[in-house]
Protein backbone atom coordinates (compact mmCIF):
# COMPACT_ATOMS: atom_id res chain seq x y z
CA UNK A 1 0.00 0.00 0.00
CA UNK A 2 1.29 3.44 -0.77
CA UNK A 3 2.50 5.58 2.10
CA UNK A 4 -0.11 8.34 1.78
CA UNK A 5 -3.03 5.90 1.90
CA UNK A 6 -1.52 4.10 4.90
CA UNK A 7 -1.07 7.42 6.71
CA UNK A 8 -4.66 8.43 5.89
CA UNK A 9 -5.81 5.10 7.35
CA UNK A 10 -3.78 5.79 10.51
CA UNK A 11 -5.37 9.23 10.92
CA UNK A 12 -8.83 7.77 10.43
CA UNK A 13 -8.21 5.00 12.97
CA UNK A 14 -6.87 7.28 15.72
CA UNK A 15 -9.91 9.53 15.32
CA UNK A 16 -12.28 6.58 15.73
CA UNK A 17 -10.44 4.47 18.33
CA UNK A 18 -8.43 5.13 21.50
CA UNK A 19 -5.19 3.55 20.29
CA UNK A 20 -2.49 3.55 22.96
CA UNK A 21 0.45 1.66 21.41
CA UNK A 22 2.10 1.16 18.06
CA UNK A 23 1.27 -2.55 18.31
CA UNK A 24 -2.43 -1.70 18.75
CA UNK A 25 -2.22 0.56 15.72
CA UNK A 26 -0.61 -2.19 13.60
CA UNK A 27 -3.41 -4.57 14.69
CA UNK A 28 -6.12 -2.04 13.77
CA UNK A 29 -4.45 -1.44 10.41
CA UNK A 30 -4.35 -5.19 9.71
CA UNK A 31 -8.06 -5.50 10.52
CA UNK A 32 -8.63 -2.65 8.04
CA UNK A 33 -6.71 -4.60 5.38
CA UNK A 34 -3.46 -2.63 5.65
CA UNK A 35 -0.34 -4.79 5.97
CA UNK A 36 2.52 -2.98 7.67
CA UNK A 37 5.18 -3.31 10.36
CA UNK A 38 5.68 -1.61 13.70
CA UNK A 39 8.85 0.07 12.36
CA UNK A 40 6.90 1.59 9.44
CA UNK A 41 4.13 2.72 11.79
CA UNK A 42 6.74 4.32 14.05
CA UNK A 43 8.05 6.40 11.12
CA UNK A 44 4.49 7.30 10.09
CA UNK A 45 3.68 8.47 13.63
CA UNK A 46 6.69 10.81 13.56
CA UNK A 47 5.91 12.14 10.08
CA UNK A 48 2.26 12.76 10.93
CA UNK A 49 3.14 14.62 14.12
CA UNK A 50 1.17 12.23 16.30
CA UNK A 51 1.67 12.21 20.03
CA UNK A 52 0.35 10.24 22.94
CA UNK A 53 -2.03 12.34 24.96
CA UNK A 54 -3.82 11.57 28.21
CA UNK A 55 -6.85 9.36 27.69
CA UNK A 56 -9.97 8.85 29.75
CA UNK A 57 -8.79 7.50 33.05
CA UNK A 58 -5.62 7.48 35.11
CA UNK A 59 -2.61 5.98 33.38
CA UNK A 60 -4.38 5.75 30.03
CA UNK A 61 -3.14 7.47 26.89
CA UNK A 62 -3.93 7.44 23.20
CA UNK A 63 -2.45 8.71 19.96
CA UNK A 64 -3.76 12.00 18.63
CA UNK A 65 -2.84 14.30 15.77
CA UNK A 66 -1.65 17.56 17.21
CA UNK A 67 -0.54 19.20 13.94
CA UNK A 68 -2.46 19.79 10.74
CA UNK A 69 -2.27 17.78 7.53
CA UNK A 70 0.20 15.15 6.39
CA UNK A 71 3.94 15.58 6.69
CA UNK A 72 5.81 18.52 8.17
CA UNK A 73 3.66 21.29 9.54
CA UNK A 74 4.29 24.99 9.09
CA UNK A 75 5.72 27.04 11.95
CA UNK A 76 2.27 28.50 12.62
CA UNK A 77 0.74 25.00 12.73
CA UNK A 78 3.46 23.86 15.15
CA UNK A 79 2.73 26.76 17.48
CA UNK A 80 -0.99 26.03 17.13
CA UNK A 81 -0.25 22.43 18.16
CA UNK A 82 1.36 23.73 21.35
CA UNK A 83 -1.55 26.09 21.96
CA UNK A 84 -4.06 23.21 21.67
CA UNK A 85 -2.04 21.18 24.16
CA UNK A 86 -1.92 24.07 26.62
CA UNK A 87 -5.65 24.63 26.22
CA UNK A 88 -6.26 21.01 27.28
CA UNK A 89 -3.46 20.52 29.82
CA UNK A 90 -2.58 22.57 32.88
CA UNK A 91 1.00 23.81 32.70
CA UNK A 92 3.05 25.60 35.34
CA UNK A 93 6.28 27.32 34.32
CA UNK A 94 9.12 27.84 36.81
CA UNK A 95 12.49 29.45 36.27
CA UNK A 96 15.66 27.46 36.83
CA UNK A 97 19.27 28.44 36.24
CA UNK A 98 19.61 28.44 32.45
CA UNK A 99 16.41 26.49 32.06
CA UNK A 100 12.69 26.53 32.49
CA UNK A 101 10.89 23.77 34.37
CA UNK A 102 7.42 22.96 33.05
CA UNK A 103 5.07 20.86 35.16
CA UNK A 104 1.84 19.34 33.86
CA UNK A 105 -0.24 16.17 34.27
CA UNK A 106 1.21 12.64 34.26
CA UNK A 107 1.89 11.39 30.74
CA UNK A 108 1.83 14.85 29.15
CA UNK A 109 5.52 15.83 29.21
CA UNK A 110 6.52 14.12 25.95
CA UNK A 111 3.84 15.77 23.78
CA UNK A 112 4.57 19.16 25.35
CA UNK A 113 8.33 18.77 24.80
CA UNK A 114 7.77 17.63 21.22
CA UNK A 115 5.49 20.60 20.54
CA UNK A 116 8.03 23.00 22.06
CA UNK A 117 10.84 21.49 19.98
CA UNK A 118 8.70 21.96 16.89
CA UNK A 119 8.11 25.67 17.43
CA UNK A 120 11.64 26.67 16.47
CA UNK A 121 11.63 29.40 19.11
CA UNK A 122 15.08 30.97 19.38
CA UNK A 123 14.96 30.86 23.19
CA UNK A 124 14.90 27.05 23.21
CA UNK A 125 18.12 25.06 22.90
CA UNK A 126 16.41 21.72 23.62
CA UNK A 127 14.02 19.85 25.88
CA UNK A 128 14.08 16.77 28.11
CA UNK A 129 10.76 15.18 29.04
CA UNK A 130 9.94 12.97 31.99
CA UNK A 131 6.41 11.86 32.82
CA UNK A 132 4.89 15.15 33.95
CA UNK A 133 7.91 17.48 33.84
CA UNK A 134 9.80 19.08 30.97
CA UNK A 135 13.21 20.72 31.35
CA UNK A 136 13.74 23.35 28.68
CA UNK A 137 17.35 24.37 28.13
CA UNK A 138 17.34 28.06 27.30
CA UNK A 139 19.64 29.97 24.97
CA UNK A 140 22.45 31.86 26.73
CA UNK A 141 20.75 35.22 26.25
CA UNK A 142 19.79 37.57 29.11
CA UNK A 143 16.14 37.78 27.98
CA UNK A 144 15.68 34.12 26.99
CA UNK A 145 13.58 33.13 30.01
CA UNK A 146 11.34 36.22 30.09
CA UNK A 147 10.66 35.92 26.34
CA UNK A 148 9.98 32.18 26.62
CA UNK A 149 7.71 32.61 29.66
CA UNK A 150 5.80 35.41 27.95
CA UNK A 151 5.17 33.23 24.87
CA UNK A 152 3.86 30.39 27.04
CA UNK A 153 1.67 32.74 29.08
CA UNK A 154 0.13 34.06 25.85
CA UNK A 155 -0.70 30.46 24.93
CA UNK A 156 -2.37 29.79 28.28
CA UNK A 157 0.32 28.48 30.63
CA UNK A 158 0.57 29.62 34.24
CA UNK A 159 3.94 31.28 34.79
CA UNK A 160 5.05 31.49 38.41
CA UNK A 161 6.18 34.93 39.52
CA UNK A 162 9.80 35.33 40.44
CA UNK A 163 10.68 36.63 43.90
Amino acid sequence: MEKRKRQEAILSLIRKHAIATQEDLVAHLRRAGVRTTQATVSRDIAELGLARVPGSGPGLSRYAQLGEGLGAASTAAREERLQRLLRDLPLTVRRGQGLAVLISTPGSAAPIASALDGTGWSEIVGTVAGDDTVFVALAPQPRAYPAFAQRLARLGAFVERED
